[in-house]
């Protein structure tokens, strides 16, 4: 959820609860509960209180992990380009469209992009119609896109209806451990690998490349 809309709610529900308190004892002098209606008046109100302000700070540690992720996406300056021949490490994610779990290994057989982006990564917004097209133009020949961010659902679908994803979307939980090689993919984004026939990674990309830079990368593995 927004962190703004988290903020707001726990305001109204501050006002709320101070509203209850006040009615119950603007006209009690010795202002304590009288009954057992205003013990329990009393007791909803302190909850919503605390429960109000537990989303406030909830709100806050939010806007704090969005200036990570802002950081650490704006920092990330050098391009790497590495050659690999290691085993594709097996992880689950879940595609946005289905909701379906799936894992590396369901790709087998098929030549895999597998691309880590989210939608606050520019570099990430640059490559997504180069990946697009990608998964468009060589699908019949083999080839899957599989493009994983560590956001909520809500914010991938709602990012979804004003830029096309013709992927393979997918959502991992936020802090999800990853096995090698793709350990620390969600630390610097986007971070590309690709994966042959065989389930072997053969190359490691970090930063946004274009539609060219990928079809020659793909193209010895088709």
């Amino acid at each position: 959820m927004n962190s703004t809309l988290i903020f707001a709610m726990g305001l109204v529900m501050i006002g709320v609860g101070t509203g209850f308190l006040y009615l119950l004892f603007r006209d009690n002098e010795a202002r304590w509960p009288r009954d057992t209606m205003e013990w329990l008046g009393t007791v909803l109100s302190v909850l919503l209180l605390v429960f109000a302000l537990a989303l406030i700070v909830l709100s806050r540690q939010q806007v704090a992990t969005d200036e990570l992720r802002r950081e650490v996406a704006a920092t990330a300056s050098a391009f790497q380009d590495m050659s690999l021949e290691v085993p594709a490490g097996n992880f689950q994610f879940q595609l946005l469209d289905s909701g379906q779990m799936l894992d590396i290994e369901s790709y087998r057989g098929k030549v895999v992009i597998v691309n880590f982006w989210a939608t606050w990564c520019a570099p990430c917004l640059e490559e997504l119609p180069a990946l697009n097209r990608l998964q468009e133009t060589y699908s019949e020949q083999g080839l899957r896109v599989v493009a994983i961010s560590d956001e909520a659902p809500a914010e991938l679908t709602a990012f979804r209806e004003s830029v096309p994803l013709e992927v393979d979307a997918a959502f991992m939980p936020f802090g999800a451990k990853l096995p090698t090689p793709f350990t620390g993919a969600f630390n610097v984004r986007p971070t590309s690998y690709i994966i042959d026939r065989d389930g072997v990674v053969r190359r490691y990309l970090l930063g946004n490349r274009n539609y060219g830079f990928f079809e020659k990368a793909i193209v010895p593995y088709l």
